[in-house]
């Protein structure tokens, strides 16, 4: 083996502090380019979100707004609600969803998309959390990077956004109990 330890301080340094993508729990500032509606083979609904992060492009895969049955998945439309109310949009508003195209991936492979241009360009704060699980088919563990919540830029739950009140209560405490859970 030609592997050699070193104590030298760029060999001992964690690749997650600094970096330019999500790939940890943690309460990141993004800019959401567009987020796109997508539809399983089995008819289940899910909201992916395009985003900017510290300069580079992601994809974050997010959560499930119907099941394979066409009912509403609840977890999955209070996440998607919750981001509809920082947003600014009102009580009993619907979607606006377009066709766009886009190019994306490490190819920039243009692609079309059903974006819900309500969330097009809204810049935010998003709370991801790590989650591992074990492929049946497989048996590998799979990392998950899972969207549990959105919040305003000034750090506004959709509670205090909507009520105008505690501005950032929530998240302080999210920030300091559950961040960094995996």
């Amino acid at each position: 083996m030609k592997f050699k330890v070193s104590t030298k301080p760029e060999a001992l340094s964690n690749f997650s502090e600094g970096a330019s993508f999500i790939n940890k729990s943690g309460i990141y500032d993004i800019t959401i380019k567009f987020a796109s509606v997508a539809v399983t083979a089995t008819g289940a609904e899910s909201v992916n979100f395009n985003v900017d992060y510290a300069g580079n492009s992601q994809t974050l895969y997010g959560p499930y707004v119907t099941n394979k049955d066409g009912e509403t998945n609840e977890i999955g439309a209070r996440v998607i609600n919750g981001l509809a109310v920082i947003a600014g949009m009102a009580e009993g508003a619907g979607f606006s969803i377009d066709k766009e195209e886009h190019a994306v991936g490490k190819d920039n492979k243009v692609q079309e998309f059903d974006v819900i241009t309500d969330f097009s360009d809204l810049t935010c704060k998003v709370r991801i959390q790590e989650e591992y699980s074990i492929n049946p088919k497989t048996n590998e563990i799979q990392q998950r990077l899972v969207i549990k919540e959105f919040y305003r830029a000034d750090g506004a739950s959709a509670t205090e956004a909507s009520s105008g009140t505690g501005i950032g209560t929530q998240l302080a405490k999210v920030e300091e109990k559950y961040a960094s859970n995996v």
